[in-house]
């Protein structure tokens, strides 16, 4: 997100259940374990991330909060950043956008990320789907460049965006090492194990590379 001049939120495509909108791993003594924001899904296969309700009848809150601070309790940077973490959990938030949003605001607060940020949804409606609509977006924003995760060979139709002169950049992430709650270092762990472990430390903030 630090690496853009602005970051767009793909909120109105199909949720994906058992994936990350709506889970995060936490560092733990055995190792790692999902934290879940319960949502309501029975009867609603195709619904958009931004449509998904979060399942607020469960006492979740108390049980996700009490995951962290149980493994976190004694990391050097846990209590200034719990303190608001927590309030941010107890806001009554009906849509799991509106909390997702919420926790990425305080995580670029933390982080000191200035990046102006937009929801795919209001831009337009899109039909398009898969590297289309990337594309589309693209255009949409009159971008010059795309900023993809590694993955993006997989799927992105490099002729197509070489022809509509859209720059295709790969985002391949080398994880930085830092010392956590627990040994052996285990990586690519909620963005709050960072923060509670290392707090805001600017040797670890730019080690990921670009290629083109």
């Amino acid at each position: 997100m630090g690496k853009c001049d602005e970051y767009i939120f793909l909120d109105n495509v199909q949720f994906k259940k058992r994936y990350f909108e709506n889970r995060n791993k936490i560092r733990t003594r055995e190792g790692w374990q999902w934290i879940t924001v319960p949502v309501k899904t029975k009867g609603r296969y195709f619904q958009r991330i931004n449509e998904v309700d979060i399942e607020n009848t469960e006492n979740w809150r108390r049980n996700y909060l009490k995951s962290i601070e149980f493994n976190y309790q004694k990391s050097k940077y846990f209590n200034p950043y719990f303190k608001n973490l927590n309030e941010i959990i107890n806001r009554k938030y009906a849509l799991l956008t509106e909390l997702n949003i919420g926790l990425i605001e305080w995580i670029r607060e933390c982080l000191n990320i200035k990046t102006p940020i937009k929801m795919v949804s209001q831009i337009r409606n899109y039909t398009e789907r898969g590297s289309e609509l990337i594309l589309a977006i693209c255009k949409d924003m009159n971008a010059d460049k795309y900023i993809s995760g590694p993955d993006g060979r997989n799927y992105l139709d490099l002729d197509r965006f070489k022809r509509e002169n859209i720059k295709l950049v790969f985002h391949d992430f080398k994880h930085p090492e830092y010392s956590q709650a627990y040994s052996p270092f285990v990586p690519f762990m909620s963005t709050i194990d960072f923060l509670f472990n290392a707090g805001r430390s600017d040797k670890y903030m730019d080690k990921e590379t670009l290629i083109c």
